[in-house]
Order: C-alpha cells, then sequence, then structure tokens
C-alpha cells in the first residue's frame, strides 16, 4: 500500500477502481487520524483538568509541526495516485497533475470563497433579556469546487489507455 501512495514516481499507473479505493482509502485515513487528534486533546484536557490553550501552549509547536507533516504526507499521497490515474488514461502524468493545480489556483483567485457575515442582533424581550449574535461562516468557492469534481468524475469514469497512442493497421 505504502509503495501505491508513495513509491512509483514516473512508471506507475492506476485502474479507475483501484484509483477510486486508494482515493477513498487516503480520505478514511485523514479523517481517523483527525478524529483520533481530536479525541486524545479532548481526553487529555479532561483528565488534566486543565483548559486546551494552557494545554496547547506546553506542546504547541510538536502538534503543529506533526499536523504539517500529516498534511503535506496526505498531499503527496494524492497527488502520487493522480499523477498514476492519469498516466493509465495515456497522458502526461505530472505535467497534467501541475496543469490542474495551476487551473484550481487561478479560478480560486478569480472566484474567491463565498463568505457569509451576520452582524449583531439585538432583542429585548419583556424580561429585559437580550439576545445577540455574531456569525461569521466561510464556504469554498463553488466555482473551484465544481472544477474539483469534474476533475475526480473524469479521473474515475474515463477508461484506461483513452488518450494513449493508437495502433493503426497498415494493410
Amino acid at each position: 500500500m505504502w509503495d501505491i501512495y508513495f513509491g512509483q514516481w514516473k512508471e506507475g499507473k492506476l485502474k479507475r477502481l483501484a484509483y477510486f479505493g486508494y482515493d477513498i482509502l487516503l480520505m478514511v485515513i485523514a479523517f481517523a487520524v483527525i478524529m483520533g487528534v481530536i479525541m486524545f486533546f479532548g481526553g487529555l484536557e479532561s483528565s488534566m483538568g486543565s483548559s486546551f490553550d494552557e494545554m496547547f501552549a506546553g506542546m504547541g509547536i510538536a502538534v503543529v509541526l506533526f499536523i504539517f507533516i500529516f498534511f503535506l504526507l496526505m498531499l503527496v499521497a494524492n497527488l502520487n495516485i493522480m499523477a498514476k490515474r492519469i498516466r493509465d488514461m495515456g497522458l502526461p502524468a505530472w505535467g497534467t497533475v501541475i496543469g490542474i493545480i495551476i487551473v484550481s489556483m487561478i479560478l480560486g483567485a478569480f472566484f474567491p470563497d463565498q463568505q457569509t457575515e451576520v452582524s449583531a442582533v439585538v432583542s429585548d424581550t419583556q424580561e429585559g433579556l437580550s439576545t445577540a449574535m455574531d456569525a461569521n461562516t466561510s464556504t469554498g468557492s463553488m466555482v473551484v469546487d465544481i472544477f474539483n469534481l469534474i476533475v475526480f468524475a473524469f479521473l474515475v469514469f474515463v477508461p484506461s489507455d483513452t488518450f494513449g497512442k493508437k495502433e493503426t493497421s497498415a494493410e
């Protein structure tokens, strides 16, 4: 499994179902590690009886370094299996991956994240209580999300050697 994610940089290929399976497995691994870290810190916080800020201050750089290395490994693994799938379709692997990243970044620059902001809302009741609310939400750019969905569908549904060299028979 590690050879699929981190090996065969120049000659590896993945069929459609194998790519889909390894991509889903990568998402499950990332989710499990994130949930494990959250549960670890939640349990550590409750057992130590201290606040999260105090606990995080003691081990802050180690946690940040772990998270950075973990997400870097996930990125490299995802790009490698994407390149293998693109190579299996008959396209130049790393050039196409870099092109997809550049197009996604350009779309992200022209269509930034959607931000919704609700400022303070105050309501007075007969009891004299007032309620205030301040909320900010940010969602990803819909254009970039649609582009990423199209790329994923392309990688999953396009058959092997679709763009490869076709043999012509000379009669």
